[in-house]
């Protein structure tokens, strides 16, 4: 069976918001912003946000093909 974009992969983890933030190096309140506005998959768990290693993996590889510049050597004119 072919993983659809919801499903987990077999390493990924759920972890908390803070854990998040740790993974992404940022603060608690940017992931949660994150996970507001719909940047960041989440899902609530009674009063606590989650997610997973494999939604912030995914948020860094969306962010770097949106912003990445690829270095090019300059033209030998």
């Amino acid at each position: 069976m072919k993983d659809g974009p919801n499903q987990r992969t077999a390493s990924a983890k759920v972890i908390t918001l803070a854990e998040a933030a740790e993974f992404l190096h940022t603060s608690y309140s940017t992931v949660y912003r994150l996970v507001v506005d719909g940047e960041l998959d989440a899902f609530r768990l009674r009063n606590a946000w989650r997610t997973s290693t494999a939604a912030c993996e995914a948020y860094v590889n969306r962010q770097f093909a949106e912003q990445a510049m690829s270095c090019k050597p300059a033209d030998a004119s």
